[in-house]
């Protein structure tokens, strides 16, 4: 990217044309209404989506060269996402110096089949 930090200055401002606000906001919400039934505005819960995750993750996958990009909560549950890919009888490797509660989680993988 040739204009790395011209991105990143500018990651997520356009006019809101509700408001006229340049500047995202940061959306704490949990939940969203919506227009009417069946009708939806592209937020449910934010567990699943949510406006201000949707700004980080088009960024993300922009500076990456990707086609997307996920945002999680934590590096346990980015763990958890990812290791739903793994099929029984898949094999992983990790550092032998991680988070306990990594440790652990992978151990448990390892009873159940994925070592």
């Amino acid at each position: 990217m040739s204009h790395f930090n011209t991105f990143l200055a500018q990651l997520g401002n356009h006019s809101d044309p509700a408001t006229g606000a340049i500047s995202p906001p940061i959306h704490l919400s949990s939940t969203f209404a919506h227009p009417g039934l069946g009708q939806s505005t592209g937020y449910d819960y934010s567990r699943t989506c949510n406006p201000t995750r949707d700004i980080l993750e088009e960024g993300l996958a922009t500076l990456e060269g990707g086609s997307a990009a996920v945002a999680t909560s934590s590096g346990m549950s980015a763990i958890q996402l990812v290791f739903q890919l793994f099929d029984v009888g898949s094999h992983f490797l990790v550092s032998r110096d991680l988070y306990g509660g990594s440790f652990r989680y992978f151990n448990e993988l390892e009873a159940k089949g994925i070592a």
